[in-house]
């Protein structure tokens, strides 16, 4: 048998494993390589169009919010203007109502009763004067229960004085407007008499 020597086929079959194991290492780590950079650049790049997309939504935000600060202004300017169609539809409504209320006045006060003063108060008038008999007032108080601008009579006092030998009775009373928006006080005469 001859002698046939196998180590260089072997030594040579190694040495091609080995550059072919380098070869297919490298070319895994290449690969990888840039399987890695492609990655990275696609996410910087997601990033990015989400970095812009934010800006966008806060530049839409600051914009909303000087809307929305406007509407604001807007709304409270809004209930300005409503407060004072209000107070000017109140106004215009009893801007009368002092007149009817001295009409009124005139029908309800019988003979026999002076008024020497009239106050209103907001919703309520006061009255003082003087009566030859206690009738007459009530049926001034009647009067006014059933009267179209004036409301529920109240008697305050009623004091009796001689005067220049007849007799006249001092009295107040309280009575309550109808439809009197107005909380101001006010006086509305003095000295008037029937």
């Amino acid at each position: 048998m001859a002698n046939i020597n196998l180590l260089p086929w072997r030594e040579e079959a190694r040495e091609k494993q080995k550059r072919d194991y380098i070869g297919v290492l490298a070319a895994v780590f290449l690969a990888s390589a840039i399987l890695v950079y492609v990655a990275v650049s696609l996410l910087e790049m997601m990033t990015e169009e989400q970095q812009a997309r934010n800006a966008y939504l806060q530049s839409e935000i600051s914009l909303l919010e000087t809307q929305i600060a406007e509407i604001q202004k807007i709304n409270v300017r809004k209930k300005d203007i409503e407060r004072r169609t209000d107070i000017i539809l109140n106004l215009q409504q009893s801007r009368n109502l002092p007149t009817h209320v001295l009409d009124e006045l005139v029908r309800i006060v019988p003979p026999g009763i002076y008024l020497s003063s009239l106050e209103k108060k907001g919703s309520l008038l006061l009255i003082e004067g003087r009566s030859e008999s206690n009738n007459n007032v009530a049926n001034m108080m009647r009067k006014v229960k059933t009267s179209e601008w004036l409301t529920d009579p109240n008697m305050q006092s009623i004091v009796t004085k001689n005067e220049e030998l007849r007799q006249l009775q001092q009295f107040s009373l309280r009575i309550t407007i109808k439809g009197s928006n107005v909380d101001e006080p006010e006086k509305v005469t003095k000295g008037a008499s029937k």
